[in-house]
Order: C-alpha cells, then sequence, then structure tokens
C-alpha cells in the first residue's frame, strides 16, 4: 500500500457497494482497509440492480463501524440476512451481530431511524416539494459522518441529516450550488 495513505492516516473510510462488486475492486478496498486498520469505516449500502450479491454485501457489513441504508435496502438485508425489518429491531440486531456502533435506515419523506452506541432515535421528515431525489442520500450520508464526527448527539444527528437530505432533494440536480443556512443551524 502506498505510503503516502499510511503517512494520511485517515480518521474514517467511506465506502458503498458498487466499486468493490469487482474483484479487483474488491480486493483494492481491502488492502485500503488492512493498510489503515485504526480508520473508522462508514457503509452506505446504495444497492444498485446487478451490484447486490448478498455474499458481498455481508462481508461488508461486517467490516463497517457504521452503516447506513434505505427502506428497500432494509428489506434485502432481511431476506437475507435473516435481520429483523423494523428499523429499530434491525439496528439493534445488527450491531449485536456485526459490531456496529451505529446504524441508519432513511425513511424517505418519514425521515430517518438512527441507533448509535446503544442510543436509538426516529426523527420525523422534512417536508419539501421535491424535485429531484439524486443525491439525496449522498447529502444525507455527508451529513450524517459530519455530524458524527464533530461527536453530535443521535438526535442532533437525524434531524441535520434529514435537513440536508430533504433540501438535495428539493432542487433539481445532485449538486446544488449552495444551502441555505438554515440547514447548518443545528
Amino acid at each position: 500500500m502506498s505510503s503516502w495513505l499510511t503517512a494520511w492516516n485517515p480518521g474514517w473510510l467511506y465506502y458503498g457497494t458498487l466499486f468493490p462488486s469487482r474483484p479487483s475492486s474488491r480486493e483494492a478496498l481491502l488492502r485500503v482497509l488492512l493498510a489503515l486498520p485504526d480508520a473508522a469505516r462508514f457503509y452506505d449500502l446504495n444497492l444498485r440492480p446487478g451490484f447486490d450479491e448478498p455474499d458481498l454485501i455481508e462481508s461488508l457489513l461486517g467490516l463497517a463501524d457504521v452503516v447506513k441504508l434505505n427502506e428497500d435496502e432494509l428489506r434485502f438485508a432481511h431476506e437475507h440476512f435473516g435481520l429483523p425489518v423494523t428499523p429499530e429491531a434491525f439496528c439493534r440486531a445488527g450491531s449485536e451481530r456485526y459490531g456496529w456502533q451505529g446504524a441508519c435506515v432513511t425513511l424517505g419523506a418519514r425521515g430517518c431511524a438512527l441507533f448509535l452506541s446503544g442510543d436509538y432515535v426516529e426523527a420525523e421528515g422534512v417536508p419539501v416539494k421535491v424535485a429531484d431525489t439524486v443525491g439525496a442520500g449522498d447529502a444525507f450520508a455527508a451529513a450524517f459522518l459530519h455530524a458524527l464526527i464533530s461527536g453530535w448527539p443521535a438526535a442532533q444527528i437525524a434531524a441535520f441529516s434529514n435537513r440536508l437530505g430533504a433540501y438535495v432533494a428539493s432542487v433539481p440536480g445532485a449538486i446544488p450550488d449552495q444551502a441555505p443556512a438554515e440547514i447548518f443551524s443545528a
């Protein structure tokens, strides 16, 4: 592994399912994870047709410290790994089985369910007129990881993540030009 990567020594690694779906890419991800054993690992399932091989996903779940998924992915985990289908039971059972510090299930317009270090919260969604959902899940994940790294409590993380995800869904395109200040007033 490159010495620049180990010298950089990031605190977090963020990965999804698409990149490691190819054997050579999976090997590359595993090399990065092995080279940075102290980095916390954030897994955003982000399943797509053709990129949803159960053995891969279960191995990625087992490597994660924190997991984010949506309701469809929750049902996938229930069907393939026998995890509970309700958000709270899923988060608790997955944390027990895989050793996660946290898990989050996004619930679309209804908000999200978040389990973090034993605390479980549900946060209501932010009502918006949806213009384009592309990028909303990624914005949610970015807000979630930012707030988590910042040491915010679970309820504040969930509310902030919902606000940013809803804002991105309310504007055309995956990357808005700028976010309104009220998103950042936690």
